[in-house]
């Protein structure tokens, strides 16, 4: 019997006996319920932080690329003005010329023979009430984003006099 066991590997398996089992041996575990809660917490807690990051950088790229806009259209009026000697009377018209056909959308404009009838279009020029700007001449224009750029600003307008500002 004895050299049966021997054999056999019967005397590792009286070796064992008592001691722990295999799988505790080796180390094999879960996580509990408390470490898995946890580690997805402290996920979603990094997820919330990158994200708004992310929504802020987007926002103040948007307000950079509309800032650069209005100074880029400012630039084709002013050569438009030159050519022509009057201010266009919509945005795409100077578009159409300067930029290939495309349209603007997200700026409101007055210029050209319909500036003078546009006296009723007001918006703040700055943070203070007192200033505002109440439409061009008939020798001027207006230009005034219509994107939502808050948090970082209520929007952005140029004029003739004035380069492109961002009014917070």
């Amino acid at each position: 019997m004895r050299f049966f066991r021997e054999m056999t590997g019967g005397l590792a398996i009286r070796r064992f006996r008592g001691k722990k089992p295999l799988w505790k041996k080796i180390g094999i575990a879960g996580f509990t319920l408390l470490e898995l809660f946890i580690v997805v917490e402290i996920i979603g807690f990094l997820a919330t932080i990158v994200m708004s990051n992310f929504y802020r950088s987007k926002k103040a790229a948007q307000v950079a690329v509309t800032l650069q806009n209005v100074k880029n259209i400012q630039i084709a009026i002013t050569s438009y003005y030159v050519m022509e000697g009057t201010y266009p009377n919509t945005l795409n018209t100077i578009w159409l010329q300067f930029y290939g056909g495309k349209v603007v959308d997200n700026l409101a404009y007055i210029g050209g023979a319909t500036a003078g009838n546009q006296g009723g279009w007001e918006f703040f020029a700055s943070n203070s009430p007192e200033i505002r700007f109440s439409g061009p001449t008939a020798m001027e224009y207006a230009i005034k984003s219509t994107d939502e750029l808050l948090p970082y600003a209520l929007y952005i307008y140029g004029d003739a006099a004035t380069s492109a500002k961002i009014v917070h």
